[in-house]
């Protein structure tokens, strides 16, 4: 590809990043749109807020203690993030999320999730319910997406016979189709076949969530989508501290 197709490129998917454009949505879904507050800007004391929903202040590094199997299987890893969820008639959950596994860890992520080992970056977590001590785990395989959709980025979240798809979003509303294969703008969630929820990655961030579903569950998912929101300050981090 000749340098200057590769500056256009990049100029136009700038130019949608910046707008106020949004990730495509299923119209069945019945959901506002709720920008986030709180991801840009100091990680010391940082708290993610948008429509109803809010956490307390996040930690990087898991400071509490847990004894949740999942917790207990990723102690070692050195990217973490918790975080405690508040949503709907005042639900609350402990959440965990692993940015990055080592190559050691990734047979951990097989066992534990019954998965194949086709990828080797997982973002992965528990949510773990207040009241009744409910634990929902959830991965997501993959989740930059690759360049022209030659790995898939898609995941699931699990609680007994429950489950929630992960899908990834490529591109905003109003771009052109040959845009939409460059990257991942953000991950829908799916139940049942319908999509139920979404959270876009796009500058400060918006999530939607289905006001049909219960509060447990609609904290569920705010849970994911404020994990996925959070993971990419702790690859930024990451870089940073590697420079």
């Amino acid at each position: 590809m000749k340098p200057f197709t590769i500056i256009a490129i990049l100029a136009l998917t700038s130019l949608f990043a910046c707008k106020t454009a949004e990730i495509p949505l299923d119209p069945a879904m019945k959901a506002e749109a709720m920008p986030v507050k709180g991801r840009n800007g100091l990680q010391i004391g940082q708290v993610i807020r948008y429509g109803e929903y809010t956490t307390d202040k996040v930690r990087r590094g898991w400071t509490k203690g847990y004894d949740i199997p999942f917790f207990l299987r990723f102690q070692a890893a050195k990217e973490k993030l918790g975080f405690t969820q508040y949503g709907p008639s005042k639900t609350q959950a402990e959440v965990a999320c692993v940015s990055k596994f080592k190559s050691t860890e990734i047979p951990l992520v097989r066992d534990f999730f019954g998965i194949p080992l086709e990828y080797k970056n997982y973002f992965a977590g528990s949510v773990v319910m207040r009241e009744g001590r409910n634990s929902w785990d959830f991965i997501v395989h993959n989740p930059n997406g690759d360049f022209l959709r030659q790995r898939a980025s898609a995941g699931f979240a699990e609680s007994g016979s429950q489950r929630i798809e992960i899908e990834a979003v490529r591109g905003l509303q109003g771009q052109p189709d040959w845009l939409k294969e460059l990257t991942v703008y953000g991950h829908e969630f799916r139940m049942d076949g319908k999509v139920v929820g979404a959270v876009s990655t796009v500058n400060r961030g918006t999530v939607w969530i289905d006001q049909r579903l219960e509060a447990e569950t609609r904290t569920v998912i705010a849970a994911i989508a404020t994990g996925l929101l959070l993971r990419t300050d702790v690859e930024e981090a990451d870089l940073r501290a590697v420079r």
